[in-house]
Parts: C-alpha cells; structure tokens; sequence
C-alpha cells in the first residue's frame, strides 16, 4: 500500500480504490500527512465533503507548516462555491509557501469565479513571475484578458501556450472561448473538439461546444455576443443597466402616454425592447431544445440543459395545445390558458437555469406556490367561467415576484460538479 499507487489510481479516475489503497497506508502510518491529504480529493470526488475536511484537519493537524492541504482544501471549497473560505485556504497556503504557483493560480481562479478580472489576472501574473510555464497560470491569465476585452493579448497568450504544450485540453478550451468573445464560432469548435478529443469529460470545452453550436445560428449568435459582454462586467454593473433599462422602458411609455404624437416614433422602440428582453430569458431554453431535436447537437446537452429543455418543449407543447383548443372554439378560457403558460415560461426558463445550486429549491418552492394558483385560476375558469381575483393576482404578482427574486438574487453556491 503506498501514497504513489494511490495517485496512478487517482489520475485514472479511480477514486474507490485509492481510496483504499490510502486507507492502506494509514493503517500501516496513521501519521502520514499527504495520504490523508491525498484521501481527503479521494471523499471529496465520492461526494463526502464531511469526511474530505476531516482529513486534512487531520493532515495540517500532523503538518502545520505544509502548504499542501490548505492548498487542497481550498480548491475543494472552491469547486463547492464557498469562494470566501477558499479564498482564506487559498491564502494561507501561499503564506506558508510563497514560491508555489499553484496558490497563485487558485487565488486567480477564485478571482475569476467572482468575475474580478483585474485580481484574477494579478494573481495569474504573479503565479507566472514564480514559473513561466505553469499552464493553469497562463490559461487563467488568457482568460482574465478575454474577460477584460483585450482580445489580442489573450489569443497571444493562448497561442504561446499551445505551442509550449499543444496537448493541453484547458487551453485549447480557453483558446475556443476567446474565438467565441471575438465573434467566431465555427474557429471556436475546431478548438472545442480539439480539447473533448483530448480530455472527453472536460466541462468547460463541452459547454463552449454548446454555445457554439447554438451560435451558428445568427439570433443566438447575437444573443451570446450580448451574454458574452454582460459576463465581462461586475454584478453591480449589470444589475444597474438592467434596472436603468427598466426605469427607460417605464419613461418613455409615460412620454408616449402624454404626448401621443410621439407615439409612432417610440412605440416601436419599446416592442424592441420587450422583445429583446424576452429573447435573453427564453432564447437559452429555445435554442438549447433545438439543439437537443437536431441529430448532431443533442448529444452535447449535459444533464441540466436536457432537463431544462424538456420542461420548456413541455410548457411550449402545452401552451400552443390550449391555444389550438381555442382555435377550435373550446371557449375563451382555453385562450387565457395558453396566454398564463406562456408567461410562466420566463420564471420557469430561469429556475431551470439555476440546476445545481443552492437556489434551486428555494426557488422551485416558489415555482410551484405560484404555478398551484394559477391552476386553481384556470380550473374555475373550466369549472364555469369564474374567476378568482386572489388567485389571479397571486399568480400574476407571484410570477413577477419569481422573475425578479431569480434576476436579481444571484445565482447561489454550487452544489455539483
């Protein structure tokens, strides 16, 4: 039993039998700081966080002047979303070990999850005064530059990379996502293959394959240049210009209201407006369960982009079926019924949008408190044409509640990987 079996084991994805392989070798040394660091990645990839931090308590408990297992323990927190206490494992194992790029690296990457581009490219910098080569250093560095929209350092910084290491996955994945903020699809999937042909299971190509996919189409490809700049700004930014962009629409429809004559002028600048914003809370669930109807994009939806294509195709299905009912002359209220389900596919298309974090349940709570009244709503309408105000304005003030709660709340830890 030794901690270099372990880590053959663990490079393979074989988390199981490292695990047992470690636990081997604690037997034989229960003072053996790296195996408990080493065991400690081994829980955290079977999904036992618990035990993953009891370990390297243990680990630093044995070795309080090693860096490694803070270093460890940050990058597991960081994978989990506690980005402030990873930020302080983070930290602390750069103190311990001020030479080591790869602290430098982490606090770049936490930089980075918290869209601080400038820090994150900071700490990149600093990690490659330490070593010139450290590709997680140069990656991050790219990255951070194509978040800052200097599209030509970046792509430098990504070729330079590639050159010194070609097989990297993670660069030619950062490479894909720089075409991508530039405008450039079809190099960005090139780069996309090239990286899941190199590491198949590597998250980060397989969602920019998606995007570029869905960005050959040119409606998204507009909409991924909007969602690509909005990414490069800080929450606070965003929020401000999407509150600025309401407080405008809600301005000009008071000119138009007391100056008809304008009406003809601003009108249609305000339908654009409505459109628009439509198109940024359901165009993602449009194109994403078009892709899943095509034979050669369905398979490169994870697990969260087909369930959420499923619910929207479901509601779509549902409110063009009530709309063909009327059609047919079931009653108004069959129109009613297709008008309530289409609405409801703005909060739904944002829940759905939030799979794998915190805020998931919470706001599927919400989804569903609102979505009972609006049945209720529609059932007496059924029953004999009644209405209830409570439950129409629950409803209807409940799914305006759920946009806003959902835009504007953030998008919570994650709770999978």
């Amino acid at each position: 039993m030794s901690t270099a079996r372990a880590q053959i084991l663990m490079q393979q994805n074989r988390h199981d039998a490292a695990e047992a392989e470690l636990r081997g070798a604690l037997s034989a040394d229960p003072d053996n700081g790296e195996a408990h660091t080493l065991l400690a990645v081994c829980l955290a990839r079977s999904g036992k966080r618990g035990a993953a931090h009891a370990a390297l308590d243990e680990a630093v408990r044995l070795q309080p002047d090693w860096a490694y297992p803070h270093f460890v323990r940050g990058h597991l927190l960081s994978e989990a979303g506690e980005l402030d206490e990873a930020r302080a494992a983070a930290a602390e194992a750069r103190r311990l070990d001020p030479t080591d790029a790869d602290a430098a690296a982490l606090l770049s990457q936490i930089d980075a999850l918290e869209q601080k581009w400038e820090p994150a490219l900071a700490w990149a910098d600093r990690g490659l005064a330490l070593d010139a080569e450290h590709a997680g250093c140069a990656n991050l560095r790219a990255h951070a530059l194509t978040k800052l929209r200097r599209h030509d350092e970046a792509a430098a910084s990504i070729e330079t990379t590639l050159r010194g290491n070609p097989e990297n996955p993670t660069s030619h994945a950062n490479l894909g996502w720089q075409k991508l903020h530039a405008g450039q699809p079809r190099a960005a999937l090139d780069h996309f293959r090239e990286a899941l042909r190199l590491e198949p299971g590597h998250d980060w190509a397989r969602a920019g394959l998606v995007e570029a996919l869905k960005a050959r189409n040119p409606v998204y490809r507009l909409l991924l240049g909007y969602f690509l700049w909005m990414s490069t700004l800080s929450t606070g930014v965003r929020n401000g210009l999407v509150l600025g962009a309401w407080v405008g629409f809600q301005a000009a429809n008071a000119v138009t209201r007391s100056n008809p004559g304008l009406e003809p002028w601003v009108r249609p600048l305000l339908w654009v407006y409505i459109g628009f914003v439509l198109l940024t809370w359901l165009g993602v669930p449009v194109f994403n369960l078009l892709l899943r109807l095509s034979p050669h994009g369905r398979h490169a939806l994870d697990a969260h982009q087909r369930r959420g294509s499923n619910v929207f195709g479901a509601m779509a299905a549902a409110a063009l079926g009530c709309l063909a009912a009327w059609a047919l002359g079931a009653g108004p209220v069959w129109l009613d019924a297709a008008a309530m389900v289409g609405v409801f596919t703005l909060p739904v298309a944002g829940w759905m949008a939030l799979q794998g974090t915190t805020r998931f349940r919470p706001v599927a709570v919400g989804v569903a408190v609102v979505a009972a009244a609006g049945l209720g709503e529609l059932a007496l309408g059924l029953a004999g044409g009644w209405s209830s105000p409570l439950l129409f304005g629950g409803w209807l003030w409940g799914t305006v509640g759920l946009v806003v709660w959902i835009n504007f709340g953030g998008r919570g830890r994650v709770v999978e990987r």
